[in-house]
């Protein structure tokens, strides 16, 4: 939930502009102060700081929370919401946010415009304006920019530009009064200016000069021996050249010049392109490269930076390159490349980088500094005022890039990197994943012929999936085919498919495995186990509890590890999944890899030990979050947990973690740890069975019970076929396990298993569809032994089948006193009993004529399964619903209805649904008295249900349109 701040103090509006950041933030809408939270206010001050620019959602989080909270993101959109709503015009553009504004709007970009033309019209000669314009930019600051909202401490750094920025300004502001002989009011000025920066000898050389040209000579030798004391003692070093050149003035009583005006630099160099070449078969990108090339054509006070991250292989390099080509025209002082890491993928040191463009710039090597800084600035003075973009590959953090970054506006900088870079300030980010299926193959018809892979596109699309359209590996698989002409597609394709992708994918000097091998090798020994363990479960993505499992660490305790990962560019961490659980997801390929070092580097034991653990946190969990689900239609195990309401934050776990759970179960069983896969697959079926995740239900269980077969547990083995066949049941196949139930029951009646057996039997009634009285007398046996066995679960779904039958039979008084008896019973079990019992309460009212009560019944068992979010329920539900409505006379209303029942069928898949709401319908337009179109209704009904499965209501509705037919002649 996202927090509710209180109201701040109103914004106050400055006197010319609608914003202000020059001290505290200021906005107005037409005059009028406009009310903000304080992290509102934040977020519009990050605006503010940089105009114009494109700040990620990524940027704007490091830039106002420091330690950003599990909620910054829904935080971040309703402080957005906020400042929209107050006609803070707020873009959304292509990877993140925009603020555009102009200097009549806002006071930084006012103060910039105003130093410019000071310093034209001081270089033109007229001082006096010059005079003016900087009086009028310096009355803009009123404090440090954004000095009363609460930013992150990545700002501090575009915080201190600013400051740098003003104090040139004022500069040369006084550098024109000097030459307008406005001597004494300087002095007075100056003085607390060379107190507060002593080391400043640019001041120090003014205030020497007011007082020198304002006759008084003997306080500016004074001023001199203070600065030359000063430095001596902090510094060490001697004045320079321009403050002893004026004390010799002083001491000669010689006339001493007012500094030049500052002239703008022209370049000693132009032209200059490190890039290497374009691809000439470059494919696809389409979207990305014009978000790149519209990302570097953006203005404002610092130069534009982009990042483009992914994982290795997926073509950063290739894309940075490709655009940087396209934007040459638009920085025609150069184009300067360096890669950041070298071919172990180790991170350069950025001095050695740096010394790499100094030499690409002219800079003779005898002459570059020893530091990082004092490079870093040299670098900076020679990309000053010019417009240059620079391509940093491969970047490996922050600290390796802002030294690199330029000083001016009108550069850019295009990194690339193998994890996000959230805290270079100012930064517009960019996620490269896989290209789309089209672009993919396209990229393969380009390396290895068009006409090639068109002769065969199966075996094409085989090539693509296998590859999980990774460039790198598109464009080995094409090169492998180009060296082997007699190759067909398919033969590769098979190999692709039969063996590891990974044998298959290299290529001369390109590897996949190789490339994939030096980003493990560049990670810590935790992260390189947490990447193996990533690789034991063949699952699409996995949040931090199934890393910790194996070694019984917590989440927190593999952080690290998991953002080291991110940030190697192994697993993307992007996006939170239903449970509010940050999820790490991994390449297809990169996660056979990691499986390949799992079997590699890990003993037969430790392997098996790791998923004994995994499965077993999984179960665990399993069974607490499916705590509002029915227990599995098998004997319970001892030490269930009691069964709870509707608990949504349980449900949402199941839900994200459905996928990892499901493979850690299979997996599991496929390394012979049966009685762990049984114990997971067991907690884990009511949960699938009731979301409708049928299939994975029943492959799930199959998988499971094969492994406890073959591991000699003929208990386990029975519990789980019990739990299949009852998914089967669930989804109408019972014609197709009824064998299977009465195979169960001999072999639990030959074993002893009383309670297993009752199972068994339960499940042989809900096989007989066409035999209700032998049906109902298994479901009253099963009923008598589970209540004998103090089983409350099995005796309420016994009672769910004998009131089925009783209803089916038309014994609706019988259903009644069954259903009543069920619900007072209910209590402390799952409320999926429950609904079922009200349905089918309601029902017997429906038949025996009370709909009124039948609907409150209805309406009590929609709500309740909407809050268990079980939507077999609800349809079903809705159905009858629907159909109380209408005898009522109220069908516009149960129209209503059906047509919501209608469209949850067809997105469940329930074509069965689907034709018993036809039943419905043709019903309601009989009752209208359109007789035609209740053919029509009841013609789809009987279209779409399975004659086979479905004999009674396959007669039914042949007599229905035998009915329609006859009346309309």
């Amino acid at each position: 939930m996202v927090a509710i701040e209180e109201a701040e103090p109103l914004i106050v509006p400055g006197d010319e502009v609608d914003f202000a950041v020059l001290g505290p933030v200021r906005a107005a809408d037409a005059g009028r102060p406009i009310r903000l939270t304080a992290k509102a206010r934040a977020v519009l001050a990050v605006f503010l700081l940089h105009p114009g620019a494109v700040l990620s959602r990524d940027r704007l989080i490091a830039s106002v929370w420091d330690d950003p909270p599990r909620s910054a993101l829904p935080n971040l959109q309703t402080y957005l919401t906020a400042l929209r709503r107050a006609s803070i015009d707020v873009e959304t553009v292509p990877y993140g946010y925009r603020l555009r504004l102009g200097p009549d709007r806002l006071d930084l970009l006012a103060f910039d415009e105003a130093v410019r033309r000071a310093r034209l019209e001081a270089a033109g000669g007229d001082a006096a304006t010059a005079d003016r314009l900087f009086a009028e930019a310096l009355a803009l600051w009123r404090g440090r920019p954004a000095e009363d909202v609460p930013l992150a401490a990545t700002m501090q750094a575009r915080v201190a530009e600013l400051e740098e920025r003003r104090e040139n300004a004022r500069l040369g502001w006084i550098d024109v009064r000097l030459r307008l002989g406005l001597h004494d009011e300087l002095v007075g000025e100056l003085t607390p200016l060379v107190e507060a920066a002593p080391l400043n000898e640019r001041l120090w050389h003014r205030l020497m000069l007011a007082l020198h040209r304002a006759g008084r000579r003997a306080e500016a030798l004074e001023a001199y021996r203070r600065a030359r004391s000063t430095l001596v003692t902090e510094l060490g070093v001697e004045p320079g050249q321009e403050l002893r050149g004026l004390q010799a003035a002083v001491l000669d009583d010689a006339p001493a010049p007012a500094p030049a005006p500052e002239e703008a630099r022209q370049p000693a160099w132009t032209g200059i392109c490190l890039l290497p070449a374009d691809i000439a078969d470059f494919t696809g990108r389409e979207d990305e490269t014009r978000d790149l090339v519209a990302a570097l054509d953006g203005t404002g006070t610092a130069p534009v930076i982009v990042t483009v991250s992914g994982p290795p292989g997926v073509g950063k390099s290739t894309l940075a390159v490709h655009v940087a080509h396209l934007v040459r025209r638009r920085y025609p002082d150069g184009q300067l490349f360096v890669r950041l890491c070298d071919a172990s993928l180790s991170p350069r040191d950025p001095a050695d980088a740096l010394a790499e463009l100094l030499r690409a710039l002219g800079v003779d090597t005898a002459g570059l500094p020893s530091s990082a800084g004092e490079r870093a600035a040299m670098y900076r003075a020679k990309l000053a005022d010019r417009a240059v973009l620079v391509v940093l590959d491969d970047a490996a953090g922050e600290a390796q890039v802002e030294p690199l970054i330029p000083g001016t506006p009108g550069s850019a900088v295009l990194v690339t990197s193998r994890g996000p870079l959230p805290a270079l300030p100012g930064a517009t980010a960019y996620a490269l994943d896989v290209p789309p299926p089209a672009d993919a193959r396209d990229l393969l018809a380009g390396v290895a012929g068009a006409g090639r892979v068109a002769s065969d596109p199966e075996s094409a699309e085989t090539i693509v999936d296998a590859c999980g359209r990774l460039p790198l590996a598109l464009r080995i698989a094409g090169a492998r085919l180009v060296t082997r002409p007699a190759w067909p597609l398919a033969e590769l394709a098979r190999r692709l498919a039969d063996a590891s992708a990974l044998n298959e994918l290299r290529a001369g000097h390109l590897d996949v495995r190789a490339t994939f091998g030096a980003s493990y090798a560049a990670l810590s020994a935790p992260a390189r186990y947490a990447f193996r363990l990533l690789g034991s479960v063949a699952a699409d993505g996995v949040a931090a509890w199934t890393v910790a499992a194996p070694s019984g660490a917590t989440a927190r305790d593999v952080d690290g590890s998991l953002e080291e990962l991110a940030a190697a560019g192994l697993v993307t961490a992007g996006d939170a999944d239903s449970a509010g659980q940050p999820r790490y997801r991994m390449h297809d390929l990169l996660r056979g890899f990691a499986a390949e070092l799992f079997a590699a580097e890990e003993s037969e034991r430790s392997r098996t030990e790791a998923l004994r653990r995994i499965a077993a946190a999984a179960r665990d969990r399993a069974v607490d979050a499916a705590r509002e689900l029915p227990l599995a239609f098998a004997p319970p195990p001892p030490g269930v947990p009691a069964r709870t309401p509707p608990c949504p934050r349980g449900g949402a776990w199941l839900e994200a973690e459905r996928g990892v759970l499901v493979a850690v179960a299979e997996t599991a069983a496929r390394a012979g740890l049966a009685h762990e896969a049984a114990g997971l697959a067991c907690a884990l079926a009511p949960f699938l069975v009731v979301r409708g995740f049928h299939d994975e239900a029943v492959r799930m269980l199959g998988t499971a019970a094969g492994a406890a077969a073959a591991a000699g547990d003929a208990d386990a083995e029975t519990r789980l076929r019990l739990v299949r066949a009852d998914a089967e049941v669930d989804r109408r196949r019972a014609g197709e396990v009824a064998g299977e139930f009465r195979h169960l029951l001999d072999r639990c009646s030959r074993a002893g298993d009383r309670h297993a057996a009752a199972y068994a039997s339960l499940g042989v009634a809900a096989t007989l569809e066409a035999d209700l009285g032998s049906a109902l007398a298994f479901a009253t046996l099963a009923a008598e032994r589970f209540e004998a066995l103090g089983d409350g679960h099995g005796l309420l779904s016994a009672w769910t089948e004998i009131a089925a039958i009783q209803l089916f039979v038309g014994r609706n008084d019988a259903a009644v006193v069954t259903c009543r008896r069920a619900l007072a019973h209910a209590g402390g079990h799952s409320a999926v009993h429950r609904a079922r019992f009200l349905r089918m309460l309601g029902i017997a009212c429906y038949e025996t004529g009370r709909v009124e009560e039948a609907i409150g019944l209805y309406r009590a068992c929609r709500d309740l399964c909407r809050d268990l979010r079980w939507s077999t329920g609800e349809r079903l539900t809705l159905h009858r619903l629907a159909q109380a409505e209408a005898a009522l006379g109220r069908h516009d209303a149960a129209t209503g209805i059906l047509l919501r029942c209608a469209e949850m069928s067809v997105n469940a898949g329930d074509t069965r649904g689907e034709a018993l709401i036809s039943y419905t319908m043709g019903e309601i337009s009989r009752w209208r008295g359109d007789e035609r179109a209740a053919l029509a209704h009841f013609t789809t009904c009987l279209d779409r249900l399975d004659p086979l499965n479905e004999h009674f209501w396959s007669a039914r509705t042949r007599d229905q349109i035998a009915r329609s037919r006859a009346v309309l002649g």
